[in-house]
């Protein structure tokens, strides 16, 4: 019993010390001195409070218990929905991050399907270039085998066999639309060079013979294609035509035109 009364003393003993110090506005050092003074004698503090409590309603023991408890409900009721807001953010948070896995796992699965596409591709593309490297070969082969046959019947139309080439070549400049319409081949000399078939724009050097016995026809076409570049200031397309070549011959110009960018056209290899 006597530690509940010292309790409700001590608790009623700071709740004077601060009404006093507030309602009257006394130094801290007055004030000091009074509790210790009310310390000594309890019970003479004993009717001061309930002097108080009369002159003060609000200062009551019970009331300021009720006004504790009631801040520290109120407290509770504050502290319970800040719990209750922290939760609903790490519930919001979870979503969050659910969402931006899934966001992810649907973002591999794009890639995963675009580098599957871009592999269709790859692979389609691989396949038309082989297409249209064998398509070259029918062509060029068909071009030789044409060229070759109608050389043959060009001289009993009066015509000759680089007369021939050249309006073969035209034609087939026109029709890929390599040169206008306008434009066609024609024999010129050019640095005291003659050139079988040329053409000034676009800039084409054409070397034509009815049969090549060494590879010195490429190099014919490689110097005049030199003399021509060095005289306009730029490339030449070059071209040799050749009607007919021993096989080692034909062998040899396809390897330096390969390397000299020349494209090669031979008729028929014997």
């Amino acid at each position: 019993m006597s530690s509940v009364i010292s309790q409700q003393f001590n608790i009623l003993s700071y709740i004077i010390y601060l009404f006093i110090w507030k309602k009257y506005n006394i130094t801290m050092s007055l004030v000091e001195k009074l509790m210790k003074e009310l310390e000594s004698k309890p019970e003479e503090a004993k009717k001061l409070m309930e002097k108080m409590a009369e002159l003060y309603p609000e200062f009551s023991f019970s009331s300021q218990v009720r006004k504790l408890v009631e801040q520290m409900s109120l407290m509770a009721e504050e502290q319970t929905k800040i719990w209750q807001e922290i939760k609903a953010i790490k519930e919001e948070q979870t979503k969050i991050w659910q969402e931006i896995k899934a966001i992810k796992e649907e973002q591999t699965k794009i890639w995963q399907e675009i580098k599957a596409m871009l592999e269709v591709i790859r692979n389609l593309q691989a396949q038309q270039s082989r297409l249209e490297k064998r398509m070259d070969r029918i062509y060029e082969g068909l071009s030789a085998s044409i060229m070759y046959a109608f050389g043959e019947l060009s001289r009993y139309a009066g015509m000759t066999f680089e007369e021939f080439v050249r309006k073969f070549l035209t034609d087939r400049m026109r029709r890929n639309k390599e040169i206008p319409a306008d434009r066609e081949l024609k024999p010129a000399v050019i640095e005291g060079e003659e050139i079988d078939a040329f053409l000034e724009d676009p800039l084409i050097v054409a070397e034509i013979t009815a049969h090549a016995k060494s590879p010195e026809e490429i190099e014919k076409l490689l110097r005049k294609a030199e003399k021509v570049r060095k005289a306009y200031g730029k490339e030449p397309r070059k071209i040799l035509v050749v009607q007919t070549a021993e096989k080692d011959v034909a062998k040899e110009l396809k390897r330096i035109a390969e390397r000299e960018d020349v494209e090669l056209i031979v008729g028929k290899i014997l």
